[in-house]
């Protein structure tokens, strides 16, 4: 069951907007990343070596498969938001609805933790290069 909090609609359409532009930046820098890492991976053939970009490309795929997921229930839950302001439009300023909290959360989350990978990633990269 999700854990729900009220707040109101258009501070909730905010704060999705806001999370799937930041998804959208991760998204574009796991490219750069990735892109990074076979050229990397191409020009060493070490088995350190190899065992490191299996471990960073593992990572990749798992924050990738991660930002789909976080889109999907934005994207959910702005299906809802949509769905009632079009069924009551009238003073939509004004009226709260359900907050997921548990999605929040995850956004919380998910931004320091691919920060870190993202630190770890940089400092793989300054070193093997």
């Amino acid at each position: 069951m999700k854990d729900l909090t009220q707040d109101y609609i258009p501070e909730l359409h905010k704060d999705h907007v806001e999370w799937k532009k930041k998804l959208a930046f991760y998204d574009d820098e796991l490219r750069i990343y990735t892109k990074q890492l076979a050229d990397i991976s191409a020009k060493n053939t070490s088995h350190d070596l190899k065992v490191m970009v299996e471990k960073f490309q593992n990572q990749f795929i798992i924050q990738k498969d991660e930002i789909d997921r976080l889109n999907h229930f934005i994207n959910v839950n702005e299906d809802e938001l949509e769905k009632e302001v079009i069924s009551n439009p009238v003073a939509i300023e004004h009226r709260k609805m359900d907050d997921d909290k548990t999605l929040r959360e995850r956004m919380e989350i998910f931004a320091p933790l691919f920060e870190e990978l993202k630190s770890e990633f940089q400092e793989f990269a300054r070193k093997t290069f």
